[in-house]
């Protein structure tokens, strides 16, 4: 009996560790030609200027969206927490987009609910190519309009060009959904190699 008892734990261990994985949605919900989102809330408008914002990293200081203006595209991604497995899941997932946003030009900011010693724990993680921002306050969003009943954003992705328009963005309800790194890597490359033809 104890030993079924064992199988058993050791089954639910890996059911567990199994849905923690990344589950891209179906590859025809994402092209660059259509953002994506399951709910209205969205604020930001693909063709306009993204909205603006100053928020503390892990160093408290204050980045703004600004400062990149003229001089990087911008790819913003909202995540739950560093508690989230989905969300490390994601961020570790797009470590395999790093050579493409550095080709490309692309600054990749991280925005959580988290507290600075929790950014800080993220940042020692995942390291210099990414800056992460705590939104405490949840102020920026609530800017984007993907905020959550359970005060949380909703897993976003928004991509903005180096002149600060918003290009492309995918936002969801369900939280353990999200674009893999080959899909956004498909994405990047129409979007801003048509930026260069024109």
């Amino acid at each position: 009996m104890a030993r079924v008892i064992s199988l058993l734990y050791v089954f639910i261990f890996i059911l567990n560790v199994a849905a923690c994985s990344i589950k891209p949605v179906k590859k025809e919900t994402l092209n660059a030609d259509k953002s994506y989102a399951d709910f209205s809330g969205v604020a930001a408008k693909v063709g306009e200027k993204a909205p603006d914002f100053s928020l503390l990293d892990g160093e408290e200081k204050t980045v703004s969206l600004s400062d990149f203006r003229e001089k990087q595209a911008v790819m913003l991604l909202f995540y739950r927490g560093e508690w989230c497995p989905y969300c490390m899941d994601q961020l570790s997932n797009y470590q395999a987009l790093l050579p493409e946003l550095k080709k490309h030009n692309i600054q990749l900011l991280a925005i959580s609910p988290d507290n600075i010693s929790a950014v800080q724990n993220t940042q020692r993680r995942f390291g210099q190519s990414y800056i992460f921002l705590s939104d405490k306050n949840l102020q920026v969003t609530q800017l984007y309009g993907i905020g959550s009943v359970k005060n949380l954003p909703h897993p976003a992705l928004f991509l903005i060009s180096k002149e600060g328009v918003l290009e492309w963005y995918y936002a969801s309800t369900d939280h353990v959904v999200r674009p893999a790194s080959d899909q956004v890597e498909k994405i990047i490359n129409k979007i801003f190699n048509r930026q260069v033809v024109k």
